[in-house]
This record gives structure tokens, sequence and C-alpha cells, in this order.
């Protein structure tokens, strides 16, 4: 970004900006969140584009013209484009054993062929970890976890190195024989498309996961995730008692009440019967909820946590060291880390 493109989203400093922005919604407008706004429209090619500028100068009293330029977008079956570009994932374990785990995240137009292509890719890309390598190997179904997801809205398709850093660390814990034990109960704190959650079923079947997701929509996939994988994991809405942990996760999980008959979380759901817990979510609210995870996993219970950029992995850490032990940062992608601990 250039130094006028400085979006006011994430964790910005600058909080009552921020705050009416969320909460107030149409009562923000005019507050200039942004210095320079780009925006992209798609418009019919009968449309009179000038006539649409003179209406965005009118509307926001500008005074001149905005700018903008024109691209021609060609006729295609943007479908099946937007299919081709996404290919099936692969991630394995953080501890680069060569016997890891290996998760193959894949789309329902994904054929057999694709995930043969996709796992041969991967390997021979990381075979200096990987001896057994061998370009001519076939891999049978049961030589990887499948986990196949809806391409939606909801967060964690595979690709963000977050998701890959925590499905690494959900490896790690079943090759450690941690998600093996009988009735194992794996909560997933900000479960988006449920992928860690389910990740954690697939390894093995004597795993139940439980999700907490603020986002109405991202609930229904995460359910459907889980009913196509056929494992048991069911999400839900947070408590209402803890729904004002920060502004941004109150308003969205409010709007999400109010046009929904989503359950939230069980009472019996809500106490410490949890083996192990992944929350990839984002620095801010993982500090505010670092006391609410800890009252939901037993003594012993693993964690990891994502969704945390390198310069904010001290304050993060400070948060859980009080309830866990052996806070720290264990693995890193990038400008991304991965926070692990144990249950006090």
């Amino acid at each position: 970004d250039t130094e006028m493109e400085r979006p006011i989203f994430n964790e910005p400093d600058n909080e009552e900006i921020w705050n009416a922005a969320i909460v107030c919604g149409d009562e923000a407008v005019g507050m200039n969140v942004w210095t320079r706004c780009d925006i992209t429209a798609h418009f019919p090619a009968s449309v009179d584009l000038s006539q649409v500028a003179d209406a965005v100068r009118y509307t926001f009293e500008m005074p001149t013209m905005p700018r903008y330029t024109v691209d021609k977008i060609p006729d295609k079956d943007w479908v099946k484009h937007v299919q081709s570009a996404w290919k099936p994932f692969v991630c394995t374990g953080n501890s680069n054993n060569s016997n890891s785990t290996t998760f193959v995240l894949t789309f329902p137009w994904h054929k057999p062929n694709h995930v043969q292509q996709a796992l041969s890719l991967y390997y021979q890309k990381h075979k200096h970890q990987h001896q057994q390598y061998d370009e001519h190997f076939v891999w049978e179904p049961d030589s990887y976890v499948r986990i196949q997801l809806e391409g939606g809205i909801a967060f964690g398709t595979g690709e963000h190195p977050t998701t890959q850093l925590c499905l690494g660390w959900v490896a790690d814990l079943y090759d450690n024989a941690i998600i093996q034990n009988d009735d194992h109960m794996f909560l997933d704190y900000g479960a988006g498309s449920g992928v860690l959650g389910i990740a954690a079923c697939l390894c093995s079947s004597q795993v139940r996961a439980i999700g907490v997701e603020i986002d109405a929509d991202a609930i229904r996939i995460a359910d459907a995730n889980a009913k196509t994988n056929k494992v048991n994991m069911h999400s839900y809405l947070p408590p209402i008692t803890l729904d004002h942990k920060d502004d941004e996760s109150a308003s969205i999980s409010m709007k999400a009440r109010a046009r929904t008959n989503l359950a939230p979380l069980p009472e019996d759901l809500h106490v410490p019967i949890y083996d192990a817990c992944a929350a990839n979510i984002l620095a801010r609210p993982l500090v505010s909820l670092a006391d609410t995870i800890a009252t939901m996993l037993k003594p012993g219970a693993k964690l990891g946590l994502s969704g945390i950029l390198q310069y904010q992995a001290n304050d993060v850490v400070t948060a859980y060291s009080e309830y866990f032990h052996d806070v720290k940062v264990q693995e890193q992608r990038g400008e991304w880390v991965l926070i692990t601990g144990t249950r006090k």
C-alpha cells in the first residue's frame, strides 16, 4: 500500500474511528476511514459510464469528476475458469517428519487425478524432507487425509499461511498420539469453514469437534462441510455472555442473532471438557479471549493459536501464559506465527 492507501481495519490505532465504523454502521459514513478509495465495479456493456461517474461526483459532492479506467471483461465460462484456478491443497505436519500425516484439501469438482497431481507436485517440491519420494508413486486414498470443502465465503480453504500452520499443528497432534484417545474433544474457536475441526475428526473416529463462530454464514458452511466429510462436528454462535469481548465481534455476533435462529453454544459444551483447541483468528480477539478459551480446556489440554503476525506474538504469549505452560512461538511462515501451549 502507498501512503494514500491506509485501510482502517484489522487492528488499527484509531479506536474511535474503528468502533464507530463497526458498531454504528451507516452513522460512520463521512468519517474518512480511508484517505483514498479505489473501487472496482462491474457494469453491463450497455451502461453509460460517464453518467455513472457524474452520479458519483454528485452524490459525494466531489469538486471534479472521479478518474476512472475501463477494462473489457472477456465472455467466458467464469465458473469453470475460477474452478480451474483452485487446485487441491496439500499440507503436512510442521515437524517435517517424513511420515507426517498428509492433508489434501479439495473442492467438489476435483477428481482423483487432480489429487494425484497435487500430491506429486507437493512432494517433488519438498522431496528434501521426504526421502521416500518417487515421481512415479501413486498415492492410495488411505495414504492421505482428504478434506472436501465447499467453495464459499468462510475462511479456511488452506491457502493462507495461518490455516497451513494450524493444519500442521493438528497433524503433529495426531502423529504424536495426542488426538487418538477415546472420546477426544476438539475445540475449533473461530471455526470459519470448520477445516481444523474436520481435520482433527478425520484423523481419528474417536474425535468429536465443536466449532465456535460469530458469523452465521460461516456456521452454515462449517456444518455443511462437516456433513460432507461425515464427521462428528457441529458449530455454534458464542454464548451471549461472550459477545462483548471486542466491538467487532460483538457487532457481527449480534447481527447473526438478529437474523438467524442459530443456536449459541450450549452450557454443557462451555465447560472444561476439551483436550485440544485451535483458534485461528486475529491477535486482538485472541488476547481478549484468553480467559474464555482457558476455562474450556482440561488441565494438560493442547493449544494452537494463529492469525498472529510476528510483531504481535509477545502480546498473545503474555495473555495466555497466565493459564498455559510453555507458551511460545512454535512455528513461523512468512510474517505469520503459530503459538502453542499446554493448559495448566
